[in-house]
């Protein structure tokens, strides 16, 4: 058990679900260790206590490798019917689990997100998938860094975005090879 203290007034004490596992990053002595915790109880405004259940691994948290790939998406709602937005970005990077996308608005991290790809390879047919803000940053006026985590994905659309990582992956590798042997 242990206890999590927060600054005053930066812990939003009323939208925190008890019923969802915690993830918690530790920075000790520059070493980095996450935990899955279970919120135990909120005793106040600024503290909570947790349960740790398991040290996760790095390798466990990221099963599928990340390929920077620059492809269009387009970004709306997937619930809410009654609040229609639509942003236009393009991928940093992209991997069967999730993506790293500039827009030119931030995007809310309260909502499921409709997400709609169009990867460079393959025959152009969009990979939809429902997901949710990991986290976003403004990076520049008008730009905004936006890591996307896929919780609804089709295999077939993974699949497809697999083999699009792979086949650049090695696009990339004989890029590198021709620049290293220029015979």
């Amino acid at each position: 058990m242990f206890l999590l203290l927060f600054v005053p007034g930066s812990l939003p004490i009323d939208e925190i679900d008890m019923n969802r596992k915690a993830t918690v990053l530790l920075d000790i002595k520059g070493q980095n260790i996450s935990l899955a915790a279970d919120i135990q109880d909120k005793l106040n405004e600024q503290t909570l206590r947790l349960i740790a259940r398991d040290v996760i691994s790095h390798e466990q948290m990221r099963n599928y490798f990340r390929v920077d790939i620059n492809a269009p998406l387009v970004a709306r709602p997937a619930l809410r019917k009654d609040e229609e937005w639509s942003l236009s970005g393009e991928t940093v990077d992209v991997s069967g689990s999730g993506l790293l996308a500039v827009f030119p608005e931030p995007i809310a991290d309260d909502e499921p997100v409709q997400v709609e790809l169009i990867l460079p390879t393959g025959n152009g047919e969009p990979i939809k998938a429902v997901a949710h803000v990991v986290r976003s940053r403004k990076i520049h006026e008008g730009r905004y860094e936006v890591a996307l985590h896929f919780d609804t994905i089709d295999s077939e659309d993974r699949d497809r975005i697999m083999a699009c990582c792979f086949e650049t992956q090695r696009r990339h590798l004989r890029l590198k090879v021709q620049i290293k042997n220029p015979d």
